[in-house]
């Protein structure tokens, strides 16, 4: 066994271990342990639907953007394949660096979009990430939880009435619609 499992198992080991010390003290004080889908919350609010929105109309306007450049690319190749073998060798090496180059540059303004849209889905995701922490937090306290779980988060199996990620989710959209 090597030490990466051995630490896997550590961690595993001491995570079961403090959820059981949470456990027991949460029963004999009564207070519950409940899970949360982060994920579902985020996709089924309407906050998360305007930031896909957004998100999804920077990706179309990309596409459009880059689209008429990969069809020259495509058929710079096309050219390059049909008509090589009645090209001198000088003409051939020219088209071939000429083709090499717009597909780096292709390359490089595709990079530039994906790290743009990145930029962009931390901007609009910030705020409600926040916001969402908080409404957990208001939510733990105000229902005396003892603990809220991701449920995403490596949890193996939780009973489906200890999941309040539709009351997360309600609680998002009302403090997010009172902000508009």
């Amino acid at each position: 066994m090597n030490s990466r499992s051995v630490g896997i198992y550590f961690i595993v080991a001491v995570c079961v271990g403090m959820i059981f010390l949470v456990s027991t003290n949460a029963i004999a004080a009564e207070k519950q342990i409940v899970t949360v889908n982060i994920q579902e919350v985020l996709l089924g609010s309407s906050a998360g639907q305007s930031v896909k929105g957004v998100l999804e109309g920077k990706v179309a306007e990309f596409q459009q953007k880059f689209q008429s450049e990969q069809e020259a690319v495509d058929a710079m190749r096309a050219e390059i394949e049909k008509k090589s073998s009645v090209w001198s060798q000088p003409v051939k090496e020219e088209k071939e660096r000429d083709y090499q180059k717009k597909v780096r540059e292709l390359q490089l303004k595709s990079e530039d979009a994906q790290f743009e849209l990145q930029q962009l889905e931390k901007q609009v995701m910030e705020p409600i990430l926040n916001e969402l922490q908080k409404v957990i937090a208001d939510m733990g306290a105000k229902n005396d939880y003892a603990m809220i779980l991701d449920s995403r988060a490596g949890i193996l199996y939780v009973d489906k009435t200890l999941d309040i990620s539709e009351l997360v989710k309600k609680e998002l959209d009302s403090r997010q619609e009172a902000k508009k």
